[in-house]
């Protein structure tokens, strides 16, 4: 009797503690490094039950921390006059994984480029990947 209670126990804790962990919200920051893009519409950036809307002129970086409970895919679109855009590749970021993430868009000649997204170092600086 005394080892099914114990079991019992065990395994409501283990349910109890999955469920708490699911539902734990984390702080997800991710900035856009807009290097030479200048005549975009718009900047929307997709994922995990967020979208941020923005504008950041050439040169500068938009920086946003989103409240997220999963892992997910995010996505950057960047808006151009006459219904033309562009779409970054995908990045599944999770809980477990690193929480401030960089993008760097360029463009070229009749094309957006999209870095991968990358971690922040640790002493906050942005390391530009071409």
């Amino acid at each position: 009797m005394r080892l099914q209670l114990l079991i019992f126990v065990l395994f409501a804790n283990l349910v109890i503690s999955r469920k708490h962990y699911k539902g734990r919200k984390y702080d997800l920051t991710l900035f856009v490094r807009n290097h030479n893009v200048s005549d975009a519409t718009f900047f929307r950036l997709v994922g995990v039950d967020n979208t941020a809307d923005f504008n950041v002129s050439a040169g500068n970086t938009f920086e946003h921390t989103f409240e997220v409970r999963r892992k997910g895919f995010w996505t950057l679109f960047v808006e151009f006059p006459g219904d033309r855009y562009a779409k970054s590749p995908r990045k599944i970021i999770s809980r477990d994984s690193y929480r401030k993430w960089v993008m760097e868009v360029y463009y070229y000649p009749g094309a957006v480029g999209f870095s991968e997204w990358h971690k922040l170092s640790r002493r906050g600086e942005m390391h530009i990947h071409g």
